[in-house]
């Protein structure tokens, strides 16, 4: 009776209903994959600060058994990683397919350059889709200015409890948790969606596990995701990386945190139950998707726009080159067009989401848009390594700018000076040290140097991927 009496607060709250729109269509593409007898529907839960299991820590989706038992029919990417662990950059990137250097969209404040018109809102627009977005879209995105797009929006800046939104343009407020409410919101949009007769996207983007400045009992204010009240106290596990012991191999940014595991475990912890409402938010969603028949033919991904670091080298946040802030979690279900299992040796990028999208979506490209820089998830990967770029921004605290490539088996960054220079170089042999203990180019010992040609080679190619646009993005 508690979620009846939500859902039905939130409905009222976030008036007017879904109303049909008309859209265009457009011709078709190869995906790699046998093509469906239909376009499927999208349906992409999109997380905030959720990292991905990472070595010597837990894996936070253990705490969302019901998302793992629906897409168990689905494929997981453990190795997928975000293009700039910053959150508008990093949505722009997914949302447009192409890197920050390619996308106008480098620091937080630029979320107004966003290229909407070369967006996954337009392009499935117009290929047929009705398209819906239930949660954040980009924080810094005028207030007053819809997603452009999207037939239907419910979009929100941050929070948890009685959340500011728009809808439709509409200022309304959200009663209730939010991450419940735009389960709520997503559903509803989708029983609107079954009954256009076409396709849909529907891209919901829930605040969890993000943090929010919370009040301690004694006036203090600590950053900390918030549960729902039923999952408050919920058991969680011990998941806090010890702090690295020496860091007098890392950049002088990272050897001036000083995070303790102690607040590592608090922030872990509060993230931990705030996601298990997404799980129940998604698996609601899912059931209803099944329980209306189109389950078998909607690509479902699951997803995250950047980790997040939980004392991991003495640091929490994002922002930075190491695993804990670049890798995600990825789940990819498509009944008969994607195998189940999890794809071990596959490197993934956010970028990739994308292409995969309209390969599905069977929409090509229209003349002179943009190339995207990802490959679609849904062939064969070219992909030998990832790359990543951050620039410095003066929203996120003193990280200056870098530049990371990963390979199967390396990691390879490049830190700058404000004047472009390279001020540090970091080399990680992830075989034999996984949590990037050792930068094995500062540890002191000339002798576990790696070879000058293969330095070289890493050096030339994050410099081309740095300027690299379309298919030269993927190597």
């Amino acid at each position: 009776m508690r979620v009846r009496s939500l859902a039905a607060a939130v409905a009222l709250a976030l008036l007017p209903v879904v109303v049909p729109v008309s859209t265009a269509s457009v011709g078709p593409v190869g995906t790699g994959v046998a093509a469906a007898a239909t376009k499927p529907n999208i349906f992409f839960y999109n997380l905030d600060d959720l990292r991905d299991a990472i070595p010597g820590n837990i894996d936070p989706m253990s705490v969302m058994p019901k998302t793992r038992q629906w897409m168990a029919a689905g494929r997981r990417f453990p190795q997928h990683f975000v293009t700039e662990p910053s959150c508008c950059p990093s949505r722009s990137s997914l949302m447009t397919g192409r890197m920050p250097h390619n996308n106008g969209v480098r620091l937080q404040s630029q979320g107004p350059s966003f290229d909407s018109q070369h967006s996954m809102a337009c392009y499935l627009r117009a290929a047929g889709y009705s398209t819906y977005i239930a949660g954040k879209f980009l924080t810094t995105w005028p207030r007053t200015t819809t997603p452009p797009c999207f037939d239907h929006s419910t979009v929100m800046w941050g929070g948890y409890n009685n959340v500011a939104t728009r809808v439709d343009g509409v200022a309304r407020t959200m009663a209730g948790y939010s991450t419940t409410g735009l389960g709520v919101r997503g559903r509803e949009y989708v029983t609107a969606a079954l009954g256009l007769g076409k396709p849909f996207l529907l891209y919901e983007t829930p605040q969890a596990p993000h943090w929010v400045d919370v009040t301690n009992p004694d006036g203090t204010k600590t950053q900390r995701a918030v549960p729902e009240p039923k999952y408050a106290s919920a058991p969680v596990p011990t998941c806090s990386a010890p702090v690295e012991a020496n860091r007098s191999d890392k950049p002088a940014y990272v050897r001036n945190m000083n995070r303790t595991p102690a607040q590592g475990q608090e922030m872990c912890a509060s993230q931990l139950r705030a996601i298990m409402t997404a799980d129940d938010q998604f698996d609601a969603t899912m059931q209803l998707l099944s329980d209306r028949g189109v389950l078998a033919n909607t690509l479902v991904i699951f997803s995250s726009d950047n980790g997040y670091m939980w004392s991991d080298h003495g640091r929490t946040e994002k922002f930075v080159p190491y695993e804990a802030s670049e890798r995600v979690p990825l789940f990819l279900r498509w009944d008969g067009q994607i195998a189940p299992g999890t794809a071990t040796g596959r490197l993934a990028s956010y970028v990739d989401l994308l292409p995969t999208m309209l390969a599905a979506a069977q929409f090509t490209l229209p003349a002179g848009a943009p190339p995207l820089d990802g490959e679609s998830l849904l062939g064969t990967s070219r992909r030998t390594t990832v790359y990543a770029e951050y620039f410095k921004d003066p929203a996120n605290g003193n990280v200056p700018t870098w530049k990371m490539i990963r390979t199967a088996t390396v990691k390879y960054i490049q830190t700058y000076t404000d004047t472009g220079a390279v001020s540090f170089r970091e080399y990680y042999n992830l075989v034999a040290d996984p949590t990037e203990d050792t930068n094995l180019l500062s540890d002191g010992n000339a002798a576990n140097d790696p070879p000058a040609a293969e330095l070289s080679t890493l050096a030339s190619r994050l410099s081309a991927l740095s300027t690299c646009r379309g298919s030269a993005c993927v190597v």
